[in-house]
């Protein structure tokens, strides 16, 4: 069931260390009428290390006990609280951006496709997103091993601390994609890379005539860039900015089609602030000039 809350957006810079964009948190949650509804601008992965209570995740309550494992994504509403009759709910909470993990992980492939983009929600969905795994009690025991080596080694802050710590996000990843994959078949892993894709050419499809950056479409689907760029010229034989160029030109040889349009207003609305780019871009797909193909067009009045 839903229910009216305010909400603050916490940025990385309340958390992380400077020069840093990792850290672990451990905390007591709230009771139910103290929880604060938050928000924020990095991942977070919530453990469920003692106690009970409830977590509201968008519009949806959910209880917890010790084991359960919340993935949370960027700018995602949700509290922890517990209620005056239930044990003392404590969490730990790793909080990290992609980059704190992007130079391993591009060398892992198959690793890549079958968790970052698996584990958490893309970012085209308008549904709340909740991902959440109930560990079990050999799980358990491993999990907090390695919960509490992180830790130390955040809090010792040792020389390379911050090469371990990496290492142990990732094995703390493989760790959570191994649960996953109990309810996964390769079939399902397949679906959700060609879904990626797909959300993808959508989000490009509307959002054409905005600036495209390959690295933020990349981190949408929290697959490095470089697999990104992979998955995407396999699926569709272009590049992102290929593509990208093809679905404004097409767009504009669309608006050419209104007399009333000038060919410098079509270009800027497609997304070129560059009258030059946008003459080479169309001479280049259409093997004519702008104007030489609206030339040869039945203009309509819209």
């Amino acid at each position: 069931m839903g229910e009216s809350k305010a909400s603050v957006v916490f940025q990385g810079n309340r958390f992380f260390r400077e020069g840093e964009s990792f850290s672990i948190v451990k905390h007591s949650e709230s009771m139910m009428e103290d929880r604060s509804f938050h928000s924020h601008d990095f991942v977070e992965i919530c453990y469920v290390y003692s106690g009970s209570g409830y977590h509201v995740v968008g519009e949806q309550i959910y209880e917890v006990a010790k084991g359960d494992l919340f993935l949370i994504n960027y700018e995602v509403t949700h509290t922890f609280y517990r209620t005056a009759e239930q044990q003392e709910l404590v969490t730990y909470n790793i909080l990290f951006k992609p980059g704190f993990l992007d130079d391993s992980l591009h060398l892992f492939h198959d690793f890549t496709s079958l968790t970052l983009s698996y584990l958490f929600k893309d970012s085209w969905a308008d549904e709340p997103f909740r991902e959440d795994l109930r560990l079990s009690l050999d799980e358990q025991r491993e999990f907090d091993q390695l919960i509490h080596k992180m830790d130390m080694e955040y809090n010792q802050r040792m020389p390379g601390h911050s090469a371990i710590l990496r290492a142990y996000t990732i094995e703390l990843i493989v760790m959570m994609m191994r649960g996953f994959q109990k309810r996964s078949t390769g079939n399902e892993r397949q679906h959700k890379k060609a879904s990626e894709i797909e959300a993808a050419l959508l989000y490009l499809d509307t959002h054409f005539h905005e600036p495209i950056q390959l690295a933020e479409l990349a981190k949408k689907t929290f697959f490095s860039k470089n697999y990104f760029s992979h998955l995407f010229k396999e699926a569709t034989g272009l590049t992102v900015s290929q593509y990208t160029q093809l679905v404004r030109i097409d767009r504009a040889c669309e608006m050419m089609r209104d007399p009333d349009k000038k060919i410098a207003q079509i270009a800027l609305e497609v997304g070129y602030a560059d009258y030059k780019a946008f003459y080479l871009a169309f001479k280049k797909q259409k093997t004519l000039s702008p104007h030489a193909y609206r030339s040869g067009l039945p203009l309509t009045n819209q």
